[in-house]
């Protein structure tokens, strides 16, 4: 473990869940519980309750839930040492690490790349050199954007940063591993090296690598640190630990560094980039976090088209509305900028293409559609387009916007549509028992706990059926002996302990759920008596089922199927009082 069990507690002591999710979303307090709007998905209605005892959450209606830990691994896209390192950042409270481990690399890295970064950004400040201050005033940086986006330059000495961490007492282990030295034979040297430097930061806004720019000529123009331990760039989006303070309409997704920075500049805060052109579904899911529309703002060269066309699969696949920018007149952003001006922008990105447009006038520019075979190939690629929409109502409207501007009959597009069309099949995996009941192991359990755990009168009628050993170690068995245990002795359930052992997302999910969700149904009793006597004959057959596979000793498959025989005639009359 890398914390101590007291550190963790201690953390979540001293802050409190309602002013983390305040954060995200406006709470109200309704009896026992807060409620407001859930963070995670989009909804009308609030869904998402917050227990402030329990200190833990629950949404209604997309399932999310956990404690506050979970919810910043979530919202801010952290592990679960980086969620609770912020909550201890936010009370001023010192780390403490389990037995035996005093330190640890990762955040030794860490430490590496602020100091780097200082190191940078000081250099920058005392530097008289010409070609730097030309480059500078060139892309109109002045001394507040330096330091609002901790801009720096690394010198052309080869291993000054070496020498100085050296000088700090780090071995050259960490300094390889951390990706800002290099090692040649038997030579250390810095990875950047007359290059103004452009920190990346992490959305907790820690320095997680950084990205050089070449002055002059050289090759590459860009070099960005290596991956490491705390740095993965197909999961970091430039800029995005300045976009999140504010919330927005939308996202716009650039290239590059200078472009997060220009639009920054120029008021458009919501300005994030993908480090180049491969845009990956990580960073989709990242940014869906924060909004559910981006415009994609890439350069109008073809390979900014062709990176254009793969984002837009990428974001349509986590159900962002995506709209596209590409202006003629400018080669980036900046460029339109300086021409323009931001009032220009504004309004060019008021008027962005939606995303099946975008793609349907490039085809459109490679076929002559007055020529009635070149117009059926086109057609037919657009129906296609079309076809690949996962939304019938989205495929209707774009089918009437195209019989209108291309003149073709709508019955035959939509037959055209229909052979690319497939539709969405949720997958889900079932045990069948004799066909007569399929059983979805999560479901059922955390249903069980749940009911339980909520309407503890029932433990009493149940208990000659279901037991702990019908549960597999984990979770599910922790949770249904914590749970009879408190029925039984009163004892109540250590939150804590659970929140120790079980780190992940997924897991708490399962005990927010289980603790928090009431099902008012079960209030009446014969619907109460229904789900139980249903979900106890599911998971004894799941349980016969397993052992019968198991066991090869004829007098134990007898057992079995006498035991088969009484769950078929099981009858559970249950009775409030």
């Amino acid at each position: 473990m890398l914390f101590s069990d007291d550190f963790i507690q201690r953390v979540r002591e001293q802050n409190n869940i309602i002013e983390i999710i305040s954060e995200h979303t406006n709470l109200v307090k309704k009896g026992q519980s807060y409620w407001g709007k859930c963070p995670f998905h989009s909804e009308k209605t609030p869904s998402f309750s917050v227990n402030e005892d329990k200190q833990m959450y629950y949404c209604f209606g997309c399932g999310a839930g956990g404690n506050m830990i979970t919810f910043l691994m979530e919202k801010e896209n952290l592990s679960f040492p980086e969620s609770v390192l912020n909550l201890a950042e936010r009370k001023n409270i010192s780390i403490e690490y389990g037995e035996n481990i005093k330190s640890n690399k990762k955040n030794d890295i860490f430490e590496l790349y602020k100091m780097a970064a200082r190191f940078y950004y000081f250099t920058l400040k005392q530097s008289k050199n010409k070609k730097i201050i030309d480059y500078l005033e060139d892309r109109r940086l002045n001394q507040e954007i330096i330091k609002n986006f901790g801009i720096g330059y690394a010198p052309p000495d080869y291993n000054i940063l070496y020498r100085y961490f050296k000088e700090q007492g780090y071995e050259d282990e960490i300094l390889i591993q951390s990706g800002l030295c290099q090692q040649k034979t038997t030579r250390i040297y810095d990875r950047f090296s007359d290059r103004i430097i452009f920190p990346i930061f992490s959305p907790l806004k820690k320095v997680i690598a950084f990205g050089g720019r070449i002055i002059g000529e050289g090759q590459p123009k860009y070099l960005n640190s290596p991956e490491t331990s705390i740095f993965d760039k197909s999961k970091v989006l430039y800029g995005l630990n300045w976009a999140k303070a504010n919330k927005h309409d939308y996202y716009i997704l650039v290239e590059g560094y200078m472009d997060v920075i220009s639009m920054h500049k120029s008021g458009f805060t919501q300005t994030v980039a993908s480090l180049g052109t491969a845009f990956t579904a990580f960073q989709a899911k990242l940014l869906k976090r924060y909004t559910n529309k981006v415009i994609i703002f890439y350069d109008n060269d073809l390979a900014g088209q062709n990176a254009t066309l793969k984002a837009i699969q990428i974001l349509r696949k986590e159900e962002i509305e995506v709209k596209i920018l590409q202006l003629e007149q400018a080669k980036d952003p900046d460029e339109f900028i300086v021409k323009y001006g931001a009032e220009k922008l504004q309004q060019k990105l008021d008027e962005a293409k939606a995303d099946i447009w975008f793609q349907i006038e490039r085809i459109q520019s490679k076929y002559n559609i007055n020529i009635p075979e070149q117009k059926i190939k086109f057609l037919k690629l657009v129906a296609q387009i079309i076809g690949n929409i996962s939304s019938t109502i989205e495929q209707s409207v774009y089918i009437d916007e195209i019989i209108k501007k291309y003149n073709i009959d709508k019955n035959s597009l939509e037959a055209e549509v229909k052979q690319f069309f497939k539709i969405p099949v949720e997958v889900t995996t079932k045990v069948s028992i004799n066909n007569k009941y399929e059983v979805s192991k999560p479901n059922i359990f955390i249903e069980l706990l749940a009911t339980l755990y909520h309407y503890e009168f029932i433990y009493a009628f149940i208990t000659p059926y279901i037991n702990e050993n019908l549960f597999e170690d984990g979770i599910y068995k922790e949770l249904f002996i914590c749970i009879a245990n408190n029925i039984k002795n009163r004892k109540k359930i250590n939150i804590d302990y659970f929140v120790n052992c079980y780190k992940d997302v997924e897991s708490q999910k399962i005990i927010s759920k289980v603790l928090l969700y009431e099902d008012d149904r079960y209030k009446d009793i014969n619907k109460l008596n229904k789900m139980i006597n249903d979900v106890v004959k599911k998971i004894n057959y799941e349980d016969i089922a397993k052992k019968q596979k198991t066991t090869n000793n004829p007098l134990e498959q007898i057992n079995l199927l006498e035991h088969k025989k009484v769950i078929d005639r099981l009858h559970i009359d249950i009775t409030n009082g």
